[in-house]
């Protein structure tokens, strides 16, 4: 959804129908995953019919959670996602193979003009093959988080995170290499 381009979400007639029907759709697939007990058998079928069947088997999300579009988002096999996840995920979110997501954790692709909160801006996130993600760790548009590299719990990241880096902070920065 025009990424990188600076829209208004009362004018904008993709974002007023599309993303607004999505939004919905995703906010009441996750209202119904949230009041679900832990391990019944209707869970998986929610967090397929929320993904719409693109959610790898091999992985696994713990309720409960938000997720404002998620047929913006692609996940890989093998990525946990622990509780408390929130994504606003219209510019898009691609979690890769292997990755793992600590509770609490916000992955936010939107950004708002601060002068006119009508206006929006999308882009995407990126978290490639093997990253860990901290609790409580915010993940701000545009960013692409490196294969196997390690977000600190509570770091709030607003740059790319090189492969094989450990940030953390606010902003993050680099602590050390992973060895």
């Amino acid at each position: 959804m025009h990424q990188g381009e600076w829209i208004n979400r009362l004018t904008d007639e993709d974002y007023k129908t599309v993303a607004a029907e999505e939004m919905a759709r995703s906010r009441k697939l996750c209202f119904q995953l949230n009041q679900t007990p832990p391990g019944d058998s209707n869970e998986r079928q929610l967090l397929d019919q929320l993904f719409e069947g693109r959610l790898p088997s091999t992985s696994t999300i713990l309720t409960p959670m938000q997720i404002d579009r998620a047929k913006t988002m692609t996940i890989g096999e093998h990525v946990f996602i622990n509780h408390g996840l929130t994504c606003m995920s219209s510019g898009g979110i691609t979690i890769e193979d292997n990755v793992m997501i600590g509770p609490e954790a916000a992955l936010i692709t939107a950004n708002h003009d601060f002068q006119n909160l009508d206006v929006l801006q999308f882009k995407p996130i990126h978290i490639k093959k093997g990253a860990w993600i901290g609790a409580r760790s915010i993940i701000l548009p545009g960013v692409t988080v490196g294969e196997e590299s390690v977000v600190a719990s509570g770091a709030v990241v607003t740059k790319d995170v090189p492969a094989k880096t450990i940030v953390g902070g606010s902003p993050a920065k680099k602590i050390k290499m992973v060895d």
